[in-house]
């Protein structure tokens, strides 16, 4: 304890994880907000233009594409790794037996990098030759579906294997919440006729209101900034129809070369990730005071 009254300790401890996040995390944000007042190739003189770039921004068509269909992304990305990962984590805490291979099996593909889950799934919706997906709708009867070039089926397809490649990490994060709901608690309810349902919903779910939020926030921090999947697995396409914000921010830095175009892209990502999180930290603050 004499230790943590000591603020030389404490600043010890802060000092290096601060100069970290500062050059890690504010210093390329503030760069960015910098470059977006600015049109440049990268190369030639830089030249002031103010709020240019971001009036351009909602004349855009394919930005405004880009943006429906990133909010469409998010909505996949968290319903799949925040509904299944609870679902599942809920579902450990009546298993007696293989929680330990469950959780192994799940949270495997995590550590697995990007491009390769991405080349993986890129075979399974394979049309020629074809792929699990299709071979799987043959055996049911079903036509086989170009995912990948299909208009309607690309951005859910595409989506779909960053929510599934995560779910592991918020099946163990909501199973260690869970879990450390005091046992007492959850028996006394029994015993007073509680039934499972109002033991989740009443107890445990308000219980670990906190660790949902955390999770919300980094899933929806997490599928604002997804790139590497829809990049090596579309590209954007057919005609921007898997477009995201990260995609044709990369697109019009890096191929492009319109630098400040793409930084007051990379500022809007920013902003949204922000008010993203103040949204869920007001709800989650709300439902507390209910």
């Amino acid at each position: 304890m004499k230790v943590l009254r000591d603020k030389k300790a404490i600043a010890l401890f802060l000092v290096p994880a601060l100069v970290l996040y500062t050059v890690m995390v504010m210093v390329p944000i503030l760069g960015s907000a910098y470059y977006s007042l600015l049109h440049w190739d990268g190369l030639g003189d830089k030249v002031f233009v103010g709020l240019e770039n971001f009036r351009k921004l909602f004349g855009d068509e394919i930005f405004r594409r880009a943006f429906f269909n990133n909010m469409i992304y998010v909505v996949i990305v968290m319903v799949m790794q925040l509904g299944i990962g609870f679902t599942i984590a809920v579902l450990l805490t009546y298993l007696k037996k293989g929680r330990g291979f469950i959780q192994t099996v799940y949270y495997i593909p995590s550590v697995i990098t990007v491009i390769a889950i991405a080349q993986l799934f890129t075979s399974f919706y394979s049309y020629e030759p074809m792929g699990l997906f299709n071979l799987f709708r043959r055996a049911l009867g079903m036509a086989p579906i170009a995912f990948l070039s299909d208009y309607k089926s690309v951005l859910p397809a595409v989506a779909a294997v960053e929510g599934w490649q995560y779910i592991g990490i918020y099946m163990i994060i909501f199973y260690s919440a869970l879990v450390s709901v005091s046992p007492d608690i959850l028996e006394a309810a029994r015993i007073d006729g509680a039934t499972e349902l109002q033991i989740l919903f009443k107890i445990r779910i308000p219980s670990i209101a906190n660790v949902i939020m955390l999770s919300c926030i980094l899933s929806l921090v997490g599928a604002l900034r997804g790139f590497a999947a829809p990049m090596n697995m579309t590209k954007g396409g057919p005609n921007h129809r898997s477009e995201i914000l990260a995609t044709y921010m990369y697109k019009k830095a890096f191929t492009s070369r319109d630098y400040g175009y793409g930084s007051a892209i990379a500022v809007v990502i920013v902003i949204l990730s922000i008010v993203g999180v103040l949204l869920i930290s007001r709800y989650m603050d709300r439902e507390e005071e209910d």
